[in-house]
């Protein structure tokens, strides 16, 4: 018996060594059909958020110069597109109706002089007296008004962006309607240039993010590659009740003339520098038929499904909210996996 026992250990110790080497290859090959991911590190930045928007150039200063009386234009003294100084003469009006007032003027004036002279003599009551001053002062003020509706001047510097009407023509009170600008009557239009004024409408979900001040980026379509910067320098304190929105304004300097009233404007509104959480763009996978976007973290080689939020994109990274700093994030081999399984991790 002692020599079968002793025949037979041998084949016991084969038998065992066969059997742990088919649970090592069984083992390595259960290894082996674990999906294989990559991972990367959530990462806690600085960075300094954007609010982007589309505006409108707007002149600094616009009026539609005209005069308080109708009247024949006979001169407009600059075209469109020059340059005019303030208090230069702009335009000049026909002077019949001048010509007129101060006939009536002097020929009143000569009534008011006689009666003073007989109110003097007592020879006329006070009744009488007071009611040729009133029409002497009334006639007075009628020609000073006249006078200077013969003559318009520019209010301030800028150039003539429009004419409106030509000389010749009869000058009424009537708007010129022009969607975006002065609705207001005239015979030219001015515009202050240099500043340009851009004005966007901030809607008042991001109207507290908003402040005097604010650095801003802008672009604009008529003008390639180029990036001007500005700063926030007027918030209308009030919202429309339409839009639920509020104009900001920013001013440009301009005094090459590149801007030009109406060219349409991006601008980014740089917001105070904040912390925030960093993965790649290429982690984020959005749910089908939804708007629910996730990531994969990993947990001791075990997938779990993480909703995220986008915040912003900045280059091949998005800033999330929904997951911590320092958490693993599958980037490439998301497509592999599921919530709770498990997998390798490529080195």
């Amino acid at each position: 018996m002692k020599a079968i026992a002793i025949k037979l250990a041998p084949l016991a110790v084969a038998i065992t060594l066969i059997g742990c080497n088919s649970k090592k290859v069984e083992n390595t090959k259960q290894e082996a059909e674990k999906p294989l991911v990559t991972v990367v590190t959530a990462t806690e930045k600085e960075y300094t958020p954007i609010l982007s928007y589309t505006g409108t150039v707007f002149a600094n200063k616009e009026a539609n110069l005209g005069a308080t009386l109708p009247g024949k234009v006979e001169k407009i003294f600059f075209e469109e597109g020059q340059k005019v100084q303030k208090g230069q003469l702009i335009a000049e009006l026909s002077d019949e109706m001048l010509t007129q007032a101060d006939i009536e003027y002097e020929t009143i004036k000569k009534d008011y002089e006689r009666v003073s002279r007989l109110r003097d003599k007592g020879s006329i009551s006070e009744m009488e007296y007071d009611h040729v001053k009133a029409k002497y002062e009334a006639s007075e003020a009628k020609m000073e008004l006249v006078k200077k509706n013969t003559q318009v001047y520019a209010p301030f510097s800028g150039i003539i962006a429009e004419r409106m009407i030509e000389e010749g023509e009869v000058y009424f009170i009537n708007p010129g309607l022009e969607p975006g600008y002065s609705v207001r009557s005239g015979i030219v239009r001015l515009m202050q240039v240099d500043p340009v004024k851009v004005k966007f409408d901030v809607n008042e979900v991001d109207l507290n993010k908003i402040r005097k001040g604010l650095e801003v980026a802008i672009r604009f379509d008529g003008i390639k590659d180029k990036t001007f910067s500005a700063k926030i320098d007027n918030i209308k304190p009030m919202l429309s009740t339409l839009t639920r929105s509020t104009s900001v304004e920013v001013t440009l300097s301009n005094p090459n003339l590149e801007f030009k009233p109406g060219m349409f404007a991006y601008i980014d509104v740089k917001l105070p520098k904040v912390k925030a959480v960093f993965v790649p763009l290429k982690s984020i996978s959005r749910l089908d038929g939804t708007s629910e976007e996730y990531l994969f973290t990993l947990d001791n080689n075990i997938v779990k499904r993480v909703t995220v939020k986008q915040i912003t994109t900045i280059g091949d990274e998005t800033v999330v909210s929904g997951v911590e700093s320092g958490a693993q994030i599958i980037a490439e081999g998301k497509s592999k996996v599921k919530n709770g399984s498990e997998v390798r991790v490529a080195k």
